[in-house]
């Protein structure tokens, strides 16, 4: 059987020759004593907590102290009718003026037993260390001549050349102490075998799971979780703060309530591309602490095999004009733009190429705007249905402050546009809809309803491709490979001119989100201090690659895993090589996707 490793530190000779003694006796424990006092007590306790000890019995100012100093459970050596009862008979016959100075345990003690036994001691109460000496500062000036109390309170006596009379704990108290101790790792030892089975529990299930505390440590994040972000896999997340892996988090903490604590609720996110929905849930704790929990889920259960519309909400990537970079006129023009918009009310329309920064504008303007203190929220439509329609109305009707920035409006039917419409006339809060066609050409095409085209009318944003503003191009660059040095740990400071000029001379069909990507990739890649033509050419190659299979008719005569496969890659890079939004479309998931391209 394991025997309790206990550390006795004794704040003075005698205790510790006691404990000494009576710790041979002990079978169930493997004791070891040191001696002492206050702060010298500290860097023992520490000493053996490395160790492995599992408890500390100490007494008095010095167990008290322990316990702001270690994690280990810090037993204290009470002071017993006994020891009061020997100090009594011993002062008792005393012709010369004492008083008793302690913390109110003792002081009460030796009060109520010196009462019973019509013995008359004056005493001092007192709550710190840092109390003694002004006490014994008082006590000399009534008139006393010797100083009882704890070791402290002795020496403090001594210094002001007083008799002190220190209480000492008998054999009785440090027995107390032993069974008090025993009982104490019985009870740790039962709650650690349970805390461990249900570690055990959460790190052996599938679902990803993180448990975080009020201040957003994390407590727990089980392997399924690590293996959602692979750039993680392998760090002990236990102690960081839960923001600094899922920043998304912040804004739903920060727009929580006692309301919605009680209960679990629902979010859908995108976590590298892909969406996944979140159930956040309370814990309630000892004291009236709480911790909380996040259920992660990647398997969306639809009939289709793409869900109609997805809700994510979250914090804008940046949430002011003066964030967004680049001096030339088209981004000139969009800025002050938004800047007039942002003030206003009423529906708002941003359009432009895939990857000119819709969501990230829109998100600007929430943060710039009106309903800044209400929640911003992402919303996809993927295709026309009344579940779409009815979510989005009831989601209207429910938020009376915030934004929602709407992508595939033109996915519905006219007269569920229409519905919509009309909801979106009584709400107060911000609606900004992301097209990649002006909405001009969206009516033309009778893709949007005209009572849509008439509300957003005189407030649209069309956002300039980058082909547009290259004179902006050096700017991006500079700014993704600052970001993507912290991502990948890197100290690249800059680009080669031959580098530069072949980003120049790139078409890029898919704008800032493909600049990112390949400055990413590059980055990532680069063994010396700047980025060189070898490290952007695979990548600017891939992208021209998916290019050409666009012009390029899918041959119907190759086998069938071959044609599956030009389909995949063909709908990646209508995409913009977005994974989720192809496996969305495709029916499939991404791990499919990605094991049918091998």
């Amino acid at each position: 059987m394991k025997k309790i490793k206990a550390l006795v530190i004794a704040p003075y000779p005698g205790l510790k020759q006691l404990a000494n003694t009576l710790a041979k006796e002990q079978t169930l424990f493997d004791i070891t004593v040191r001696q002492g006092d206050l702060e010298e007590a500290i860097p023992i306790a520490k000493q053996f907590e490395k160790e492995g000890y599992d408890l500390i019995i100490s007494r008095g100012g010095t167990a008290r102290l322990l316990r702001e100093h270690t994690s280990l459970p810090v037993i204290e050596i009470q002071v017993s009718g006994y020891d009061i009862l020997r100090t009594l008979t011993l002062v008792k016959d005393y012709n010369t003026g004492f008083h008793l100075i302690g913390f109110p345990n003792i002081c009460q003690g030796f009060v109520s037993v010196s009462n019973l036994l019509q013995i008359n001691i004056p005493h001092t109460i007192i709550h710190s260390q840092e109390e003694v000496r002004q006490a014994v500062q008082t006590a000399k000036a009534g008139g006393a001549r010797i100083i009882i109390g704890d070791t402290i309170t002795y020496k403090t006596a001594e210094e002001y050349g007083l008799q002190g009379i220190l209480i000492t704990s008998g054999k009785e108290s440090l027995l107390e102490a032993f069974e008090q101790a025993r009982q104490t790792y019985d009870i740790i030892e039962n709650m650690t075998k349970k805390v461990q089975a249900y570690a055990q529990l959460l790190q052996r299930t599938k679902e990803p799971i993180i448990i975080y505390d009020q201040q957003g440590i994390i407590q727990l994040a089980n392997p399924s979780f690590k293996k959602m972000l692979p750039a993680i896999d392998e760090e002990d997340m236990k102690g960081s703060s839960v923001y600094t892996y899922l920043p998304f988090l912040k804004h739903i903490d920060t727009h929580s309530n006692q309301k919605t604590e009680a209960q679990e609720t629902s979010h859908m996110i995108t976590i590298n591309g892909q969406m996944i929905e979140v159930n956040k849930g309370s814990l309630e704790l000892a004291q009236g602490s709480k911790q909380y929990y996040l259920r992660f889920s990647t398997q969306l259960n639809h009939s289709n095999g793409k869900h109609a519309i997805s809700i994510m909400t979250t914090t804008p990537a940046i949430s002011s004009f003066s964030q967004i970079l680049g001096t030339s006129q088209a981004i000139k023009n969009v800025i002050e733009q938004g800047q007039s918009l942002a003030q206003q009310t009423g529906p708002i329309a941003l359009y432009g190429e895939n990857g000119t920064g819709k969501k990230t504008l829109a998100g600007i303007i929430h943060s710039s705007g009106l309903q800044q203190e209400g929640d911003f929220l992402l919303i996809r439509i993927n295709h026309d249905s009344q579940e779409a329609m009815e979510r989005l109305i009831q989601l209207l009707g429910n938020i009376d402050l915030g934004t929602l920035a709407i992508q595939g409006i033109e996915c519905l039917a006219i007269n569920k546009q229409e519905k919509i419409t009309a909801a979106i006339e009584t709400k107060k809060c911000q609606v900004i809809f992301i097209f990649t066609e002006s909405p001009l050409d969206l009516l033309q095409k009778k893709k949007l309803s005209p009572e849509l085209a008439k509300q957003v009318k005189k407030r649209q944003i069309r956002l300039p491709s980058l082909k547009e503003h290259l004179e902006d191009l050096n700017e991006y660059i500079r700014m993704f490979i600052a970001q993507y040095n912290v991502k990948f740990g890197k100290q690249i400071v800059g680009i080669r001119d031959q580098a530069l000029n072949l980003l120049y001379e790139h078409s890029w069909p898919g704008n800032l989100s493909e600049l990112s990507d390949v400055i990413a990739k590059a980055v990532h890649s680069a063994t010396g201090e700047y980025i060189d033509q070898n490290d952007l050419v695979p990548h600017l190659q891939a992208i021209d690659h998916c290019g050409d299979l666009e012009k390029v008719p899918i041959d119907l005569n190759k086998p069938l895993a071959e044609i599956e496969k030009d389909i995949i890659t063909r709908v990646l890079q209508e995409e913009n090589m977005n994974q989720t939004r192809a496996a969305q479309r495709l029916g499939i998931n991404r791990s499919t996707l990605w094991r049918k391209l091998k």
